[in-house]
């Protein structure tokens, strides 16, 4: 059965949703033990930007893949 085109956006929300909370803890958290000096507001743009390019690219390879 294929999947609907909304449960393909709940899924990826829910997928992305988990990737916006551990990409902002890497960003702010992480990137400061390797030297990259970040704040919170750079934290969150860069979360903002990754979230929007993951979420269409998941999407756009759902859709694709539910086609075949």
């Amino acid at each position: 059965m294929k999947q609907s085109k909304k449960h393909s956006h709940y899924e990826i929300i829910a997928n992305s949703a988990t990737g916006i909370i551990l990409g902002w803890m890497i960003v702010f958290f992480i990137f400061p033990m390797i030297g990259v000096a970040t704040n919170a507001q750079q934290a969150s743009i860069s979360t903002v930007i990754f979230f929007v390019v993951s979420y269409t690219r998941a999407y756009i390879i759902r859709r694709i893949f539910n086609t075949l």
